[in-house]
């Protein structure tokens, strides 16, 4: 997709079914989505979206004066709202997705961003009728608990129909006593578009297109996206020019940047507290599905297992040849040899490991890359990292990588595909009923990236299975070590961010205070990431605070379900399925417990720990045969 304004170019691949041709790596494919953001199509499903809108305001906010008393009447009521409500988030997703997607890859375009505020601006009144719809569940239950129902939970439970939403009606219920009044509800997401999205969105736009001169000689430009994935050279030297012009970069937009985040924040902070939230971490927490003493004893494990990380990257460090490792050391490949992956290898190894485990599963990763499901080509314009977006009206995913050849791009590719396959598996599931929290959201990513990657290393030999183990460790670490330290992070500019702006020098000192806490001396200190905090895109939404500890919560138990399948063998994979199916409609912690794990104790979080442990020393085992 070139870089472009024109409405006619809006996101469309000029590459059948986004193959990829003569080397070239795929664009996705979109048009079976819409033709494009003016199309006819399009416009009209914007105007069935404020029509269902409209209908949902006569039936959720016209009902607040019925004195619901009688059974058959409000099973009635809820049966069809919830029908409606299902109905009208499919569409605003799949209208939001669709311009998301193209602005993404190209955020240049002007109209994929006024296509994008416009959804917003129309589904501004989605906020005060959810907040209604509350309000009424918290007024059900008080009648029917007065009446002979027994309350709204036994009146759900004896329905066929209402018994599946009986934890989403749980759930809203609760979120009824954390919420302001619909108008004051509605005033804040209003504010929102002009406020926290609006400084969200400087920071993706920043990110996207923030580029410095890479060759003086030449007058060769590289964005940011390019200079991180540079991280993956063998070349020390060009590593660290790299590390070098992406600071350099990142400090040319730290005042924007710094405003941003205290925008986002502060933004969150007000409304948490107006909502009867002790703090944003509660909220997080609920949002997560689990408990505080869930979270509580992923920390506890998360910071034991620091020396064991550190082990490693001095190993690694050993391995490469210098005293210490280097934040832009991290991601090195190591050994004399690694192998530069081809995306046709890529792909035909995923769909391969995949088949090892469930034909479905295989067969879905074909579909995604034969269909043009994803989008691999780096690009200027184009976000960096990676993401899965389900399009609901079409049953579809695509997916958003940046492919460089290296092995943890096809890790990567197999995340994201993993991510995929749990939306496949909840195709047809109503839209209340397939929206699962964070910390699930990382389950099936995380699982599927544990089958590449174990499959890989028995494959493997020599240098090349140094390789996949250093990229499964790096991998972990960013999870458990460099997760630890953004948690720590943000923890510290909330809380002082509910008192003051913080500085650029307080956001970059912060940071390097956490990273030396958590990587300790395993990192040169005076070679750490200051600007980390302007890198990642999660700080800056205001409705999703703390979205650093669901990816260790998925990485732990991920692995802890990919080792419940080694023991199980294939007939594992109907019993993951079932779980990837109910994710939306129970809690983290009762999934977990149905799946035979108790997420409020250590011992769990250590056990996948010990999984992460083990590779790290078969690690250290091949180190010291390569340097006998």
């Amino acid at each position: 997709m070139s870089n472009t304004n024109s409405p006619t170019n809006s996101g469309l691949s000029n590459r059948t079914h986004g193959q990829s041709t003569e080397g070239k790596l795929p664009r996705w494919n979109l048009q079976n989505i819409y033709p494009s953001l003016d199309s006819r199509e399009y416009e009209e499903d914007v105007e069935l979206l404020k029509k269902l809108i409209k209908e949902l305001e006569s039936q959720i906010e016209g009902a607040e004066s019925y004195t619901f008393t009688e059974r058959a009447k409000v099973l009635t009521w809820l049966k069809s709202s919830l029908t409606l409500l299902n109905k009208t988030y499919d569409l605003q997703q799949n209208l939001e997705t669709y311009a998301y997607l193209i602005y993404s890859t190209d955020s240049y375009n002007r109209l994929a961003l006024e296509k994008i505020n416009l959804l917003e601006e129309v589904s501004i009144p989605l906020k005060r009728i959810a907040v209604s719809f509350r309000d009424l569940l918290k007024k059900l239950n008080e009648n029917l608990t007065q009446s002979e129902s027994g309350g709204l939970q036994k009146l759900v439970e004896r329905d066929s129909f209402l018994r599946d939403y009986s934890f989403f009606l749980k759930e809203q219920t609760f979120f009824s006593e954390h919420q302001m009044s619909p108008a004051e509800e509605e005033l804040a997401g209003d504010l929102a578009r002009a406020g926290a999205d609006a400084w969200g969105r400087l920071q993706e736009v920043i990110s996207s297109q923030l580029k410095v001169i890479w060759d003086e000689t030449t007058g060769e430009e590289k964005t940011v996206t390019q200079l991180r994935a540079l991280a993956h050279e063998s070349d020390r030297e060009i590593r660290k020019k790299a590390y070098l012009k992406e600071l350099e970069a990142w400090e040319s937009m730290k005042t924007p940047l710094a405003f941003a985040i205290n925008g986002v924040k502060g933004f969150s902070v007000i409304l948490n507290r107006r909502r009867n939230f002790k703090n944003t971490l509660e909220r997080s927490i609920a949002q997560s599905r689990i408990t505080e003493n869930t979270l509580d004893a992923l920390i506890t494990s998360m910071k034991k297992s620091l020396p064991l990380f550190r082990d490693y990257l001095k190993t690694k460090a050993n391995l490469l040849g210098i005293e210490k490792l280097s934040f832009y050391d991290i991601f090195a490949p190591v050994g004399k040899a690694f192998k530069k992956w081809n995306y046709s290898e890529a792909r035909n190894f995923i769909v391969e490991q995949f088949g090892d485990f469930s034909q479905e599963l295989a067969e879905f990763a074909s579909t995604a890359f034969q269909e043009g499901w994803i989008d691999a080509e780096p690009r200027d314009g184009k976000i960096g990292g990676a993401y899965c977006a389900t399009v609901p009206l079409q049953k579809e995913s695509r997916i958003l990588c940046n492919f460089d050849g290296s092995f943890s791009s096809v890790s990567t590719i197999a995340h994201e595909l993993g991510h995929g396959y749990h939306h496949h598996v909840l195709r047809d599931t109503p839209h209340l009923l397939r929206t699962y929290p964070m910390t699930l959201a990382e389950t099936a990513s995380i699982f599927c990236e544990n089958i590449v990657f174990n499959r890989a290393l028995e494959k493997f030999e020599g240098q090349e299975k140094l390789n996949a183990l250093d990229v499964y460790l790096a991998d972990s670490t960013q999870v458990i070590v460099d997760i630890l330290s953004r948690f720590i992070f943000e923890s510290e500019i909330i809380k002082i961010r509910e008192e003051k702006e913080l500085s650029v020098d307080e956001l970059n000192d912060i940071m390097l205070k956490a990273q030396r806490e958590t990587y300790g001396d395993a990192l040169n200190p005076k070679e750490l990431h200051p600007y980390m905090w302007a890198v990642k895109g999660h700080y800056y939404n205001a409705e999703f605070a703390f979205y650093n500890f669901p990816y260790a919560f998925g990485l732990l138990f991920g692995i802890s379900l990919y080792a419940r399948f080694l023991e199980e063998g294939k007939r594992f994979a109907d019993t993951y399925r079932k779980l990837l199916a109910s994710t939306g409609m129970k809690s983290a912690n009762q999934i977990t417990r149905e799946a035979g794990f108790d997420i409020e104790t250590v011992d769990f979080w250590d056990s996948g720990i010990k999984i992460i442990q083990g590779k790290i020393k078969e690690f250290r085992k091949l180190v010291e045969g390569e340097s006998q």
